[in-house]
Protein backbone atom coordinates (compact mmCIF):
# COMPACT_ATOMS: atom_id res chain seq x y z
CA UNK A 1 0.00 0.00 0.00
CA UNK A 2 1.22 3.41 -0.96
CA UNK A 3 0.09 6.99 -0.13
CA UNK A 4 -2.10 9.62 -2.33
CA UNK A 5 0.98 12.22 -1.80
CA UNK A 6 3.78 9.82 -3.74
CA UNK A 7 1.61 8.88 -6.35
CA UNK A 8 2.31 10.49 -9.97
CA UNK A 9 0.76 12.68 -11.81
CA UNK A 10 -2.27 11.20 -14.27
CA UNK A 11 -1.84 7.60 -12.90
CA UNK A 12 -5.22 6.02 -11.80
CA UNK A 13 -4.79 4.31 -8.35
CA UNK A 14 -7.61 2.88 -6.15
CA UNK A 15 -8.12 4.24 -3.07
CA UNK A 16 -7.99 1.76 -0.08
CA UNK A 17 -7.54 3.16 3.49
CA UNK A 18 -9.72 6.55 4.06
CA UNK A 19 -9.56 5.82 8.04
CA UNK A 20 -6.94 7.97 9.16
CA UNK A 21 -7.67 11.30 7.97
CA UNK A 22 -10.21 13.36 10.03
CA UNK A 23 -13.61 12.31 10.35
CA UNK A 24 -15.56 15.17 8.70
CA UNK A 25 -12.66 15.07 5.57
CA UNK A 26 -13.73 11.22 5.38
CA UNK A 27 -17.69 11.94 5.09
CA UNK A 28 -17.45 14.61 2.63
CA UNK A 29 -15.44 12.61 0.70
CA UNK A 30 -17.73 9.86 0.50
CA UNK A 31 -20.37 12.12 -0.08
CA UNK A 32 -18.79 13.48 -3.11
CA UNK A 33 -18.04 10.03 -4.77
CA UNK A 34 -14.54 9.55 -3.11
CA UNK A 35 -14.72 6.09 -1.34
CA UNK A 36 -12.64 2.99 -0.11
CA UNK A 37 -12.41 0.63 -4.11
CA UNK A 38 -12.91 3.73 -6.29
CA UNK A 39 -10.44 4.83 -9.05
CA UNK A 40 -8.76 8.04 -8.62
CA UNK A 41 -6.36 9.92 -10.47
CA UNK A 42 -3.81 13.23 -9.20
CA UNK A 43 -4.90 16.15 -11.51
CA UNK A 44 -2.34 18.45 -10.78
CA UNK A 45 0.25 19.70 -7.34
CA UNK A 46 0.35 23.08 -6.44
CA UNK A 47 3.53 24.77 -5.74
CA UNK A 48 5.10 25.38 -2.50
CA UNK A 49 3.52 22.53 -0.93
CA UNK A 50 -0.07 23.22 -1.97
CA UNK A 51 -3.33 20.80 -2.12
CA UNK A 52 -3.34 17.92 -4.57
CA UNK A 53 -6.03 18.44 -7.07
CA UNK A 54 -8.03 14.85 -7.46
CA UNK A 55 -10.47 13.42 -9.76
CA UNK A 56 -12.86 10.42 -9.48
CA UNK A 57 -12.20 8.16 -12.79
CA UNK A 58 -16.29 7.59 -13.27
CA UNK A 59 -17.94 10.17 -12.40
CA UNK A 60 -15.26 13.00 -13.13
CA UNK A 61 -15.57 14.49 -9.68
CA UNK A 62 -12.91 17.19 -9.10
CA UNK A 63 -11.81 18.17 -5.36
CA UNK A 64 -8.45 19.88 -3.87
CA UNK A 65 -7.37 18.43 -0.59
CA UNK A 66 -4.27 19.31 1.73
CA UNK A 67 -1.03 17.58 1.51
CA UNK A 68 -1.15 16.77 4.77
CA UNK A 69 -4.30 14.62 4.49
CA UNK A 70 -3.04 13.10 1.64
CA UNK A 71 -0.02 11.69 3.16
CA UNK A 72 -2.70 9.87 5.57
CA UNK A 73 -4.86 8.27 2.92
CA UNK A 74 -3.72 4.92 1.10
CA UNK A 75 -3.72 3.82 -2.20
CA UNK A 76 -3.43 0.88 -4.35
CA UNK A 77 -1.37 1.13 -7.44
CA UNK A 78 -2.63 -1.56 -9.85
Amino acid sequence: MSLLRHVALNQTIILSDLTKIDDRLRRRMISLGFYEGCSVRVKRRAIFSGPLTIEQVDHQQIIAIRRSDAEKIGVIVP
